[in-house]
């Protein structure tokens, strides 16, 4: 697709019917905003989820509406190459990948997230454990599953990934293991060295981890990830309450969350990026609504949604 026709259909996508209605110069500003969440395409057949816009795409979109970056996520490869090369093309965002240790990449895989971390340019700086093919995500025995502990302790493979982790300084998610295991993987990175984490989504996505179980993470030096999408929203995606000056129901309890862990133990992302949604910054103009309408205040706001984020990729 030449570049014409390439921001041509961007424009046509940002204003076609779907995506919301809020514009871009009567919503909140998204400067310094970065979505550690987004998911993009090319995505792979073997697995049952669609894409709405390519990494690429992406990317233009966090520049169109202000964003400082977004990270490109992949449930089956590395993303640290693919945010290279749209770094050189929209260099007014600031781009990063990761690796997310699934069947695809080898499992729970040193060489792979070392190979990651030192991929051209920088840009590989997350890691996640399993997600979709977390032993905890699939039946017993299921042969893509990837076990990250037995009988209460962590596989070997795990230790020797967060030295990696920590050798790099990346930052860590817990993707989709189990809360017990969520925890084992946050002491063990710590002990190990690694700075930045975070647990992934732990109240949606099927992952439940209790208030008391997230005290415990933060504790130990965790952030709390709370994402735009997902259960509880209209249609699969988040509610328009307000249909002239669209607002989002991001959810009482994901709110309650906020305020019980508190916006300095909180990182904001959209985990969004599939067909028939808004798009990664619109989900962002509309939160950012919500929260100040909830009483979070603009400190409070910019914690979640760029400090916290900037701090994770060990950005100033």
């Amino acid at each position: 697709m030449l570049k014409w026709q390439r921001w041509a259909v961007l424009f046509s996508l940002l204003g076609s019917a779907g995506l919301g209605s809020a514009q871009v110069d009567d919503a909140p500003s998204l400067a310094g905003v970065i979505d550690i969440h987004a998911h993009v395409a090319p995505e792979t057949a073997l697995l049952n989820f669609k894409r709405a816009y390519d990494a690429l795409e992406a990317a233009q979109i966090a520049r169109i509406y202000g964003m400082r970056g977004i990270v490109l996520k992949e449930h089956n490869t590395e993303t640290a190459s693919w945010a290279y090369l749209v770094s050189q093309m929209v260099p007014a965002v600031e781009v990063y990948g990761g690796i997310v240790l699934n069947k695809a990449v080898g499992g729970i895989n040193p060489v792979a997230v070392e190979s990651m971390a030192l991929t051209r340019g920088g840009r590989g700086r997350v890691v996640y454990m399993p997600t979709v093919d977390a032993e905890a995500r699939n039946p017993p025995g299921a042969p893509r599953a990837v076990p990250v502990s037995r009988n209460g302790q962590l596989l070997p493979e795990v230790s020797e990934v967060l030295k990696v982790v920590a050798k790099y300084d990346l930052g860590l998610s817990t993707g989709h293991v189990s809360a017990d295991e969520a925890l084992m993987v946050i002491r063990a990175a710590k002990q190990a060295g690694v700075r930045n984490i975070y647990v992934q989504h732990p109240n949606h996505g099927g992952i439940v981890m209790s208030m008391a179980r997230m005290k415990e993470a933060v504790g130990l030096g965790a952030l709390i990830e709370i994402v735009l999408s997902g259960e509880g929203f209209t249609g699969g995606g988040p509610k328009v309450v307000n249909a002239e000056n669209p607002v989002m129901d991001y959810g009482p309890q994901k709110l309650a969350d906020i305020r019980a862990l508190g916006p300095a133990n909180i990182i904001i992302s959209t985990d969004l990026g599939q067909p028939g949604r808004v798009n990664y910054a619109q989900a962002f103009q509309m939160a950012l609504a919500v929260l100040a309408k909830s009483g979070f205040t603009k400190a409070e706001i910019d914690m979640m949604t760029k400090q916290n984020p900037a701090r994770f990729l060990g950005l100033k």
